[in-house]
Order: structure tokens, then sequence, then C-alpha cells
């Protein structure tokens, strides 16, 4: 379906951003070529992944050629998701702060933590009034979507991804207390991909806080292995 090319992980990219993340959110970080996309909402999703699922896979189905996959957070797992689902079309990966591994902390911590960020502004306004109008709009899919997302094993997929060569990033945070670094290493090991650790501020939401931190770390795409470049 795609064609292959030494200089496929050149050029264009898509983001997929996390949990409930508009994307705008993500716009500023993004490199010249790389486009965010726009998630289901909570309602849309109705407590699955499906919906997520089948966005990315659209997003991927209307390129002619292999493009650059990232993600943060449950997004990075919906793009190891994707690439497994369709390697030709990943001509990279850029894992930051990924799910994707059942997650250690608590549910209720998470919300406290998220209370807190709005409390000392890491978010707009805007930001926060969409996010909790979709809350609003359907709290049991919300309350499901963020199990789902809690609880996801991607592991399998993880080892599809690294059987087919697929070149890729795994970006952890010191500061990070949910995709901590520890489980972002276990990620790269199941990937058997680089893996870099950052003194970025804010935690699990340093991309969102620090875009030009993101940029820096989506223009560092992996390089190709021998294997794939052969392909």
């Amino acid at each position: 379906m795609f064609a292959k090319r030494k200089n496929a992980l050149v050029g264009e990219g898509i983001f997929v951003p996390g949990w409930g993340a508009p994307a705008l959110l993500y716009r500023r970080g993004l490199p010249t070529g790389w486009t965010v996309l726009e998630l289901p909402s909570f309602r849309e999703a109705r407590g699955t992944l499906d919906r997520h699922r089948a966005c990315v896979r659209a997003a991927l189905a209307g390129r002619r050629e292999p493009v650059a996959l990232a993600g943060h957070s449950l997004g990075a797992a919906l793009a190891v998701l994707a690439a497994a689902e369709t390697p030709d079309a990943v001509s990279a990966l850029v894992l930051v702060s990924p799910a994707g591994l059942p997650l250690a902390k608590p549910l209720t911590a998470s919300a406290l933590t998220l209370a807190r960020q709005i409390l000392q502004g890491a978010y707009p306004a805007w930001a926060l009034a969409r996010k909790a109008a979709a809350i609003l709009s359907a709290p049991r899919a919300t309350l499901a979507l963020a199990r789902v997302a809690h609880d996801l094993d991607v592991s399998r997929e993880l080892a599809a991804v690294r059987a087919h060569v697929t070149p890729c990033t795994v970006v952890a945070a010191r500061s990070d207390r949910l995709t901590t670094c520890e489980h972002c290493r276990r990620v790269a090991e199941l990937l058997g991909c680089e893996y870099r650790e950052l003194d970025a501020r804010d935690g699990h939401i340093w991309p969102i806080t620090q875009p030009e931190l993101l940029r820096r770390e989506l223009e560092r795409l992996p390089p190709a292995t021998p294997a794939r470049l052969a392909s």
C-alpha cells in the first residue's frame, strides 16, 4: 500500500493527543509539517478506544507515503496500536510519556494531581472550560475511558512493532509521577528502542506546558535501522 523510501523519516508527522486533551494544546509544540489529531469526545467514545483508534487509522489511510507518528500519554498508546495494525503506514514512532502498560498511580490520585495543576494555572481557561463541558456531558463515559487508559496493556502490539523494525524513541520526564521513568523505560525495553529522559518540569503535562521542548524531541526522529532502510 505504501511505497518505502530511505528518507521516509523526514518531513510530515501526525501527533496524537493525550486523554481528553484538545488538539490546540499541542500545536505550539509541533514542528513544521506536523498535524495534530482532534480525537473523539468522551461522549462520542462511549468509554472505549474504538473511535479513537478509528480516528488514527483514518489519518494514516489518508497519506500516500509512510509518516512519522507521535503521541502523548494515551495518544502514544494509540500510536503503538496503529503502528502494529498498519506498520507500513508508519515511518517512525515517538512516544512521549506513553501510557500502554498498566499504571501504578490510582485514578483518585491522578484526579487530585489534575486539580492541583488547574489551581496552579497549568491549563488555559478555554481548555479547562472545554474539558469540563466534555466531562459533564458524559461522566460515565469519561470515567470508563479513564479506566481503560489506566489499565491498558499493549505489550503484544509493542512486540509487533519491534518485530517490524519500526524506528522508535520513548521520551520520559523525571518529574512525571504518572507514566514514570521506570514505566517509560519498560516500554522502551519492550520495543528495543532508544530511550530519552528529560529534566522537564510540570510532570506528566510537560509536553503541553513546554512546547519548545516537545518540538525539539519531535524533530529528533529516531534513525532508521539497516533492516528498515533495506526494505
